[in-house]
């Protein structure tokens, strides 16, 4: 009988313990409630606050998710701090001590969540101050990207002290805010001063803008806060402030190529030299030896121009070397790449590589093959690097209901490149549209402005489809489709697109979408007999 005691000790114990463990529930409803703080140190609105950490607890258990990165304290902290989590409690101790007569804003977002479901506390906000008062002044505005002019979520809003002598591509800025989903940021607890506001999509999360791939945009004016401010809007946007320069130059293949440390606008040659080149992407030109001996070397002196308007002149001494490196192969296209002929549509050959020569008698182009039509070459018009020829050829003056049908060949050789290549065999037919096929999108914009430039874009990818300098503008015979039209003010006439300059404060030029009230959208679905009258902007 008393050897059986410690059997009942044992199997008591693991009882015990066993319904000590714990574990999560299994089924009913999931758990949905965010952690809601019960008491903070310091206190919501608490002044002189002397203290190096703050400490929350919550009504759960809670775990905190890149909280380091994630948390926004404005204005920033000198230094980082240590995160302790401990049940439903989480303490912030900050290594170096808040400044004097300061207050301070932290918003926590996401970062701190239930442990159960990952539910994060919602609007979880904290101010205090040092001084024997809390700030309290607002401002508050809106971000949009400026081409699509639609929200800027997530952006980084930064606003900078008007005496700080950085910016937001040099320098942290003293406070920060978060767009929300439709754009809208908010600061609060500031105090009176002078500002500079900024605001970028800070993919890399460094709290600045990198010109070089981030989208980012600026407040022209300094702000005076002495009340608080609302409406103060802002786009953000590609712009590369980079000092444009050389990269590297040197032959590639049977080429040679200068590349270039950003994207250029245009580029001309200085001292005429009859040579063939091309832009090949974004950054670089390439140069076809195009007969000239191999190792002759040419003192080339060139200006290169960027979307800032900024020239580069330079010279390099441009020479070829013999290369079994495949070339690139010649490839023609032509333009409209559609069967259906529109009014307005002019034929145009589209060329892989620099145009040298072409021969007239191996381009047939016939009307329902009974017609001839005669090239004229007086009528050819070339790009600037002659990868481009419009034939002066309008299609819809030839194709009528009676000839419905064109037909276009070139023979083989018809066309010969730069680096010797004969084209190949082309044949195109494109057929007579009637207008009762095609739709129009018609309207009025009304504005102030002088200049302006109404697009019409595809809505699916936002290529420009045709352009008007025109208040009352029309866009006739369009293919069945969906569009939208942006209107662009365009303060100095040039009938481009300005995206403005940081470095010498000049904005970019506004840009205006077509929205439709009724159905909420900018797109514009048309079918065929289809005319859509009424798209009206004001601004």
């Amino acid at each position: 009988m008393r050897k059986s005691i410690p059997f009942i000790i044992l199997a008591l114990i693991s009882f015990i313990v066993g319904c000590a463990n714990i574990s999560t529930p299994q089924g009913g409803p999931e758990d949905e409630t965010p952690p809601v703080l019960l008491s903070s140190v310091p206190e919501q609105g608490q002044t002189n606050y002397q203290g190096q950490s703050i400490f929350l607890t919550f009504d759960e258990w809670v775990n905190t998710k890149n909280i380091e990165t994630d948390i926004i304290i404005t204005p920033r902290v000198t230094g980082s701090f240590k995160t302790r989590v401990k049940k439903n409690t989480v303490e912030l101790s900050f290594f170096e001590p808040f400044r004097e007569n300061t207050t301070y804003s932290v918003g926590f977002g996401s970062t701190i969540q239930d442990i159960t479901n990952n539910n994060p506390a919602q609007n979880l906000n904290l101010s205090f101050s040092t001084g024997a008062y809390i700030d309290s002044l607002t401002i508050s505005g809106n971000v949009k990207t400026l081409l699509d002019q639609e929200p800027a979520e997530d952006a980084l809003v930064a606003l900078y002290f008007a005496n700080d002598s950085t910016d937001i591509l040099n320098g942290v800025a003293s406070y920060f805010s978060i767009t929300d989903t439709l754009g809208n940021y908010k600061f609060v607890n500031l105090p009176a001063g002078d500002y500079r506001l900024y605001a970028t999509n800070d993919k890399n999360n460094n709290n600045k803008a990198d010109s070089k791939d981030e989208k980012y945009g600026f407040y022209p004016d300094t702000l005076q806060l002495n009340s608080n401010l609302e409406g103060i809007n802002l786009t953000i946007q590609n712009l590369n402030t980079t000092e444009l320069r050389k990269l590297s130059s040197r032959h590639f293949g049977a080429y040679y190529d200068i590349t270039f440390n950003k994207q250029l606008t245009d580029f001309q040659l200085v001292n005429n030299e009859n040579l063939s080149f091309q832009p090949v992407g974004d950054d670089k030109i390439r140069f076809y030896r195009n007969g000239r001996n191999y190792g002759d070397t040419l003192n080339l002196i060139y200006q290169a121009t960027d979307s800032l308007e900024y020239v580069l002149q330079d010279t390099v001494k441009l020479y070829f070397t013999d290369s079994k490196v495949e070339k690139a192969d010649f490839t023609i296209s032509t333009v409209p790449n559609r069967s259906q002929a529109l009014p307005g549509d002019t034929l145009v050959f589209e060329f892989s590589k620099p145009l040298t020569d072409y021969n007239l008698d191996s381009i047939n182009i016939t009307i329902d093959s009974t017609q001839t039509i005669d090239l004229n070459s007086d009528a050819f018009k070339f790009n600037q690097y002659r990868t481009e020829l419009n034939t002066g050829i309008t299609l819809t003056e030839l194709l009528t209901r009676q000839n419905p049908q064109m037909n276009i060949y070139t023979g083989r050789g018809a066309f010969i490149s730069a680096d010797g290549d004969s084209s190949k065999v082309i044949e195109k037919a494109y057929n007579f549209t009637e207008s009762s096929e095609t739709a129009s999108i018609t309207g009025k914009v009304t504005t102030d402005a002088p200049n302006i430039i109404v697009q019409l874009l595809s809505a699916s990818n936002k290529a420009v489809v045709r352009e008007s300098y025109s208040k009352d503008f029309s866009f006739q015979y369009l293919p069945a489709g969906r569009y939208m039209v942006r209107v662009i003010d365009d303060r100095n006439g040039n009938r481009k697109l300005d995206i403005g300059n940081m470095l010498t404060q000049e904005l970019p030029e506004d840009i205006h979408y077509y929205f439709d009230s009724y159905y909420q959208t900018k797109v514009i679905e048309v079918r065929k007999n289809w005319e859509n009258t009424d798209t009206n902007i004001s601004f």
